[in-house]
């Protein structure tokens, strides 16, 4: 397959930092003052020492690569009238979105006054938008006019936080905030702020670098991609894995234990919040179900995650000796760095790994998948683990590729069951980005009894359905193995 995709073009300084999930821990230090002119008698007093989770989504448009945005003030006013102070830091935080897409990254627990909130104020600044250009097919990176700066979320119902029952579900709706005419890109952003109970059972994931170790406290200290650090805990049910086993660790002993984690190791976490009548740990905590391992730290390595957007040479079933990729996303760092376009060389001692979790999901799959060199292509996803200097002046070199969930989207087609699976067939939006990429309309998604239902709708021909999960190009059709299904584009994630 041949990539349509050139070299990415910038216009403009492309300031993306992190994720979302930066969100609900930046939320629990609440130190700043409110930006008005309010009498400190009409301020919410945080005396709360428990805490609210926070889950963050994304609904994002067809053709946008990447989306950002600072946050520079979040302000609740509850049905008395009395707001808060601004939950954020004096110097706001900036998230980006794309990589968003029917997940939702970790569960944050800040603490937030107990009360009945009837809006949210948000302020926000730096709006930045990647997207493919659908006639060039170029992938632009772009500062975007802002229409406003803030704006009032009034709530269809009065919302009540209770830190013990519920958690709060910030969704930014990349499709309905972003315009595209011509070489103009406008940013009106448009977020949905709910209150919805607290998960238990369903885990979400996040990545990023161990900072601190506590065998007294079986927990460890995470650092993400915005240089926010968490408190992960474990127990005996917590599963360990190793992304290299399958190449003796790289000549390192296994981290298949807690006891054998070690700081600067970068890890892939599953979690679940703890729930009141928790003891050890404390109620709210971040409880792993899962750690992988994808890389030892012995070399404080860096990660850098986002879509592959071309290769060298363009044509697969020859090994790639470089690629370009978007990084949305860069873990090893202990503060947030802007998202740039890197190239990546691919040397003989470069590895290319499918990471565990896709096992778990892979099994007696009706296709033959392959991820090395040769069949690296521009659209899928992938994790780049680099040396300690990461990027230098627009290039890093590989020392391992670990193959990432994507999402994708469209109208389901056809539906044919397939041994174990259940095979839908969805066909893409027109224009959007991963057929620009690759030529190709339709995507084979290939579900079983594992997959994570993120909707209460059930998959049918003509419904729109996003699947999230492990991308291949097998025999020129795109297959994908799905982990999670979600409703469309815009609708929230509950």
């Amino acid at each position: 397959m041949q990539s349509l995709l050139p070299k990415i073009k910038k216009s403009g300084a492309l300031a993306f930092a992190a994720s979302l999930l930066i969100l609900g821990m930046v939320i629990a230090g609440c130190t700043s003052p409110v930006t008005s002119t309010t009498s400190t008698s009409n301020i919410i007093p945080n005396t709360n020492t428990s805490t609210t989770p926070v889950r963050i989504t994304d609904a994002p448009s067809d053709q946008i690569l990447a989306a950002s945005l600072t946050l520079n003030s979040l302000i609740l006013t509850d049905s008395t009238g009395k707001v808060t102070t601004n939950l954020l830091p004096a110097n706001g935080i900036t998230f980006e979105a794309s990589h968003l897409d029917a997940v939702q990254e970790p569960l944050f627990i800040p603490a937030i006054p107990e009360d009945t909130y009837v809006s949210a104020t948000l302020i926000y600044s730096n709006a930045q938008v990647a997207y493919v250009d659908s006639t060039t097919h170029t992938v632009d990176l772009v500062t975007a006019t802002l229409a406003n700066t803030t704006q009032t979320i009034t709530f269809t119902a009065p919302v009540t936080i209770s830190n013990t029952t519920t958690s709060l579900l910030v969704d930014y709706l990349v499709a309905n905030s972003i315009t595209i005419s011509g070489s103009t890109v406008t940013v009106t952003p448009q977020f949905n702020v709910a209150v919805v109970p607290i998960p238990s059972t369903v885990a979400t994931t996040h990545k990023g670098k161990v900072t601190a170790i506590s065998t007294s406290t079986n927990s460890f200290t995470l650092t993400d991609p915005n240089g926010t650090v968490q408190t992960i805990y474990v127990n005996a049910s917590t599963a360990f894995a190793d992304a290299n086993t399958s190449l003796s660790c790289l000549g390192t002993a296994c981290l298949t234990t807690f006891a054998s984690m070690k700081v600067n190791a970068l890890v892939e976490v599953d979690t679940i919040i703890t729930p009141s009548s928790s003891t050890t740990p404390p109620p709210g905590s971040l409880l792993a179900t899962r750690v992988e391992v994808d890389d030892p730290g012995t070399t404080a390595p860096k990660m850098l995650l986002g879509p592959v957007t071309s290769r060298t040479p363009t044509a697969t079933g020859t090994p790639a000796t470089s690629f370009n990729m978007m990084i949305r996303q860069l873990v090893g760092n202990s503060s947030a760095t802007p998202v740039e376009t890197v190239d990546v060389s691919v040397t003989g001692s470069t590895n290319f790994l499918l990471p565990p979790r896709y096992a778990i999901f892979a099994t007696a799959l009706p296709f033959a998948p392959s991820f090395t060199a040769s069949t690296i292509f521009a659209g899928q996803h992938v994790a780049v683990v680099t040396t300690s200097t990461g990027v230098s002046s627009g290039a890093a070199t590989a020392a391992t590729v670990l193959l990432q969930p994507q999402t994708i989207n469209g109208v389901i087609t056809n539906i044919a069951p397939s041994g174990a699976y259940t095979v839908y067939t969805v066909t893409l939006p027109a224009g959007h980005w991963l057929a620009t990429m690759t030529g190709q309309t339709t995507v084979l998604v290939y579900t079983n009894s594992l997959v994570v239902p993120l909707t209460t709708t059930t998959p049918a021909v003509s419904a729109t359905m996003r699947f999230n999960g492990y991308l291949f190009n097998v025999s020129n059709q795109l297959r994908l193995l799905a982990c999670v299904q979600a409703g469309p584009p815009g609708t929230p994630i509950i």
